[in-house]
């Protein structure tokens, strides 16, 4: 099976706050600022996204248009309708989510991936799909809740990445739930667990550690999930200035040597941490 390397850089890591008050005084208005919305400087970008999403009426139709056909600057125009929190977003979510649960064949089929098909291994990602059911978690209405379990059932491993994610910020699925899905092999679910937690090593440690550990413990079989759980524990460590302990994380991810990345980064960190020790 073809791994999509979900555990890349997220789609959107966005702080917005500093940019908000700057963004009023940067554009002429909604024109001006879908063009900026389209290129690429991401600065620009950020600051269009926050004057459009204050500008709903004239703005959303256009960013619609934008998003639905992918056209240059999508990913910020879907940010860029979360922010604006008018009542014509979410049902134009829910309906390109709907119509983008998998990639399609030139007469709309499920375009088919893998040994003995026509289109071979090499899959095509659905980042559509994937940034839509993103855009639905960050948009917090329980209402997207059914369509986002149907992208989990019938979506693909992009979309139903996303779609796990977005159903636990709204509630639609707990932690636990989580774990038994990951237990069972679901594709996604443990890497969202692991998101959960790399998120929260900063603003609760002792949550993230307790998460680790569980991912350690019950999801063993997936060695590269409990690669990551002991990188994430060697962070906390060392944000906690445990640096004995964060070495021991860091001697724990050394012996999974087939995850290049990952050892480079603890061969780094333990130079780093025996500096620090006293």
């Amino acid at each position: 099976m073809c791994r999509l390397g979900l555990k890349l850089v997220p789609l959107l890591v966005a702080t917005l706050a500093a940019t908000s008050a700057s963004a009023q005084n940067q554009f002429s208005g909604v024109t001006d600022a879908m063009e900026a919305l389209a290129k690429s400087s991401g600065s620009s970008q950020w600051a269009a996204v926050m004057y459009l999403a204050d500008h709903p009426e004239e703005a959303v139709p256009q960013l619609f248009r934008v998003l639905e056909n992918k056209e240059a600057g999508w990913v910020y125009a879907s940010a860029a309708l979360v922010r604006t929190k008018d009542a014509r977003v979410l049902p134009f979510l829910l309906q390109l989510l709907g119509d983008n649960l998998y990639v399609k064949e030139a007469d709309g089929s499920r375009m088919e991936f893998g040994l003995g098909t026509k289109n071979g291994c090499f899959v095509i990602p659905n980042m559509l799909g994937r940034v839509v059911a993103q855009a639905l978690g960050e948009l917090g209405d329980k209402r997207a809740i059914d369509t986002l379990w149907d992208a989990v059932n019938r979506g693909d491993a992009g979309v139903r990445h996303s779609a796990y994610a977005a159903l636990y910020a709204l509630g639609g699925l707990s932690l636990d739930e989580l774990f038994d899905l990951a237990k069972e092999g679901s594709d996604g679910a443990a890497d969202i667990i692991e998101e959960i937690g790399s998120r929260s090593i900063h603003s609760d440690t002792g949550f993230a550690i307790r998460l680790f550990d569980r991912i350690i413990a019950e999801i063993s079989k997936d060695a590269y999930n409990v690669a990551w759980a002991h990188f994430w524990k060697m962070r906390c460590f060392e944000i906690l200035k445990e640096y004995d302990n964060a070495l021991r994380e860091c001697h724990e991810v050394m012996k999974f040597t087939k995850y290049e990345n990952l050892l480079s980064q603890a061969r780094e960190a333990e130079l780093r941490m025996s500096e620090k020790k006293p």
